[in-house]
This record gives structure tokens, sequence and C-alpha cells, in this order.
């Protein structure tokens, strides 16, 4: 390695690599040979210790590529079976319902998207509501599930009492969801629009009813925000739908005057 690194071989690039195995050289030639078999063992030992490492990596990956590879088997042969269960069973009967609830109950999203596919025949009972509602409250909503759920055929009532019960968790809604569980209720807005995200308010702001006011709490707690994507929509509806609430908050309007986006102080000033 000296001879393959030395400065006339390789230039400068390598002189400190020179320098470790010329120094490495020195250290191992002066130490007595019972020392140097101890040093050789040390290094054996931990190249064994290396291997053994590496082994048990490759082991514990083959299992676990093994073990996901089953759950997907499983899973896909699920979704077999489910589809002949109910082809062969008369559709809105209640055990068919039990079951559909039952599978909502799992962890697994494709588990549950599965039950949900055949969910329409039940989309208005308050048994299927109630489960809907707690996969809704659970944390981050998968996208399919959340396109599966917003497509099903609620009527006015069932959709309400969904956005009502499940608007704690809106922040992990996606837009068509929200869409979809507010309808045309401006209670149903009303309650989303506490808890999701800022575009998310737009969204919603820009279905409100015409000419439907709006519960002034509601008002001044989005007032209170900074975001230009909650202000500008929310300024805008105020002015379109419901203008006489604008002296409510006059105080709050008058520092958005100051506020750095050149839309907000605009609208701020039209409802001053």
């Amino acid at each position: 390695m000296a001879r393959e690194l030395h400065p006339d071989v390789t230039g400068q690039k390598n002189n400190f690599r020179f320098q470790q195995v010329t120094g490495a050289y020195t250290l191992l030639k002066n130490l007595p040979p019972e020392e140097l078999e101890a040093l050789s063992q040390s290094v054996s030992e931990h190249e064994k210790a290396r291997i053994r490492k590496a082994e048990q990596k490759r082991r514990e990956e083959s299992l676990k590529a093994e073990r996901s590879a089953k759950i997907d088997g499983i899973l896909t042969k699920y979704e077999a079976d489910f589809k002949d269960y109910y082809a062969n069973r008369k559709s809105g009967d209640d055990t068919e319902m039990r079951a559909i609830i039952l599978r909502m109950k799992s962890s697994r999203p494709k588990v549950v998207n599965a039950a949900l596919k055949h969910s329409a025949p039940f989309a208005n009972r308050v048994e299927f509501r109630k489960a809907l509602t707690d996969i809704l409250k659970r944390g981050e909503i998968d996208s399919t599930t959340a396109d599966i759920a917003g497509s099903l055929p609620f009527d006015d009532t069932t959709r309400k009492l969904i956005a009502l019960d499940a608007s704690g968790n809106a922040g992990n809604f996606p837009a068509g969801l929200i869409i979809s569980l507010i309808g045309n209720d401006a209670d149903a807005m009303e309650s989303m629009l506490l808890h999701a995200s800022p575009e998310n308010i737009a969204v919603i702001l820009r279905r409100w009813p015409s000419g439907k006011s709006m519960n002034d709490s509601i008002i001044r707690t989005l007032l209170a925000s900074d975001d230009m994507r909650v202000l500008v929509p929310l300024l805008g509806a105020i002015r379109t739908n419901f203008p006489k609430s604008a002296k409510n908050h006059a105080k709050r309007l008058r520092e958005l005057e100051n506020h750095s986006a050149a839309a907000v102080r605009a609208w701020a000033r039209k409802l001053l």
C-alpha cells in the first residue's frame, strides 16, 4: 500500500493516507509477537461480528419482505372473498350491515375501504353513520377512504350529523370530503371552519350560502388569524353575505388595515 500511495507515484493527493499506512507499519513492526497475535485475533473477531451483524440484517429484511408479501396476499384474497360474499347475499339485510361495520373497525385502510365499497345501501342507517364517524375521528384519513366516504348517498340529516360529529378532525380531511359532508348546511360549515386547515377554510367560505349569516363568535375566531389564506376569503364572505356583521368587528378590521398582505388591507378598508 505504501508503494501504491507513495507521493512519487500519485503526487500529493494521497499524502495523508500514505502517512497513515507508514505510521501503521511502523507501529506493527515494533510489536512483540504475542501482542501482534493478540491484535490479529481482535481484528478477526471484529470482522466476524461485522459479518454476523450484516447477516442478521439480511435475515430480518428477508423476513420483513416475506411477511409483507404474505399480508398483501391475505388482503387480496380477503377482498376477492368479500366481493363474492356480497355478490351471493341479499343486499341490504342486517347481517350484511353488521359484517360491514365489523370490518370498518379494522386498523388497516385496505380492509376498511373494501367494506365501505359495499356500504351504500346502509349509508343513512344510524349504526353505519356512527361507525363511519368513528373512522373519520381517527388521525389522518386515507385518501381512498375519503373518496369512498365522500361518494356515499347520504341524506341531508345524515350528512350534517357526520359533519358535526367528525369536525374535530377536519384538519386531516381532504377538500373533497369536506365539500361532500358540508353540502349547503351553514351549521356543518361553521363546525368545520373551527378545525379545518387554512386551505380548506377558504374552500368552505367560497361555498357559503348566499345571504346566510355566520355565528359572530366564529367570525371573531377566524378574524384572529394572521394567515391571509383565511383572512382574504373570510373578509370577502363578510362583504358578500353578511356585511352588517362588519361593525361588530371594527376594531379588528382597523388592525387588519396594517396587515402585511395587500389583499387583506384592501378588504379591511372596504368593510370599514
